[in-house]
């Protein structure tokens, strides 16, 4: 026994996935783990010590269960943890305060429905500096952080930073943190929509912040084809708002105008990932009372080929820029989580 505890206390990282489904007729049941299963996996956490990566996903467990889950971690490991992974641990929202009294903390990856105003509170007096709030399929849906925790948080510290993810077969919504320090917004899943509402929200909420946003792969709903349906004002909002914004990854449908615009207006663009089999080949803007007539003409005569809004855009970021092929643009990954 004493040689199976030294062994343990070799360990600097724990990472357990725990991943069950059960097909059923009307489509799928999700088991979480407990029982016996539970109770090791306790004994286990509680004789790990000096830990400085540590991850446990989608246990599922039922909120009683949930709540102490993280006792034995915090006691043994809370002067050495740097990072944190905490995903879908229970079938409800259960916050876990514990995260936040790990002070040397650098980076936490944790569900948006782990978290309420205490956490954040907690969090501004840790040493983190990474905090990724991650959805995926088997995310239960929750109501954002109150938004002054948020402002605590800021004022307490600072140089945090909030990226907020969407991964997997989802069908719900990416929950939006109002007034959160938010540097990034991706999207990786085929059905999530580019809506000009949530646009215009992300906008007004994240402008001084916001450095990345994106939908990656391919779209597996229907994009509308006309302007007014389509999300290319809320993009050229977006882009002329968020005045740090310098990666922007498009799969939906906008026309070469807005292409232009967008990196005509986004100072500090460097990346700018699209699909071409998305992009129409059409100056449909109406006429701006805030464009000159030089841009004006500029829009309008560089929208009228793809080669031409190719050169263009380059012109503007200093390099050479292309539209992507869907194969090239399927192998795009922003995420680091």
């Amino acid at each position: 026994m004493l040689v199976f505890i030294f062994f343990l206390n070799v360990f600097r990282c724990f990472r357990l996935e725990f991943f069950c489904q059960e097909q059923i007729v009307y489509g799928q049941h999700v088991i979480g783990t407990g029982g016996k299963f539970l109770a090791e996996l306790k004994a286990l956490l509680a004789l790990l010590v000096n830990l400085r990566d540590f991850e446990l996903s989608h246990l599922m467990l039922d909120p009683e269960e949930a709540v102490g889950l993280l006792d034995d971690v915090l006691v043994n490991n809370s002067g050495t943890m740097r990072f944190l992974r905490i995903i879908n641990c229970a079938k409800m929202p259960v916050p876990f305060l514990h995260v936040g009294l790990f002070f040397h903390i650098e980076k936490l990856v944790i569900s948006p429905n782990h978290i309420n105003e205490d956490v954040v509170y907690l969090l501004g007096f840790t040493q983190l500096r990474t905090l990724v709030l991650f959805q995926n399929e088997l995310t239960y849906s929750s109501a954002p952080v109150p938004w002054h925790a948020w402002r605590e948080m800021r004022a307490n510290a600072p140089n945090i930073r909030v990226h907020l993810v969407l991964s997997g077969p989802v069908r719900s919504e990416l929950v939006l943190q109002e007034r959160a320090p938010v540097s990034s917004i991706l999207y990786n899943d085929k059905y999530s929509i580019m809506d000009n509402g949530t646009l215009v929200f992300i906008s007004e909420q994240y402008s001084q912040t916001l450095e990345v946003f994106g939908h990656q792969l391919l779209p597996k709903v229907y994009r509308p084809r006309y302007f007014h349906d389509r999300p290319d004002s809320g993009l050229v909002l977006l882009a002329r708002t968020c005045t740090n914004l310098h990666t922007l990854c498009i799969r939906e449908r906008v026309s070469t105008a807005t292409l232009l615009i967008i990196a005509a207006v986004a100072k500090k663009m460097k990346f700018l990932y699209v699909r071409r089999n998305a992009i129409v080949l059409r100056n449909d803007w109406p006429l701006s009372l805030l464009w000159t007539s030089e841009f004006h003409d500029w829009v309008k005569d560089n929208a009228r080929s793809y080669e031409r809004t190719e050169t263009a855009i380059s012109k503007k970021l200093g390099k050479e820029w292309k539209m992507m092929i869907d194969k090239d643009f399927k192998a795009v990954d922003l995420i680091q989580v």
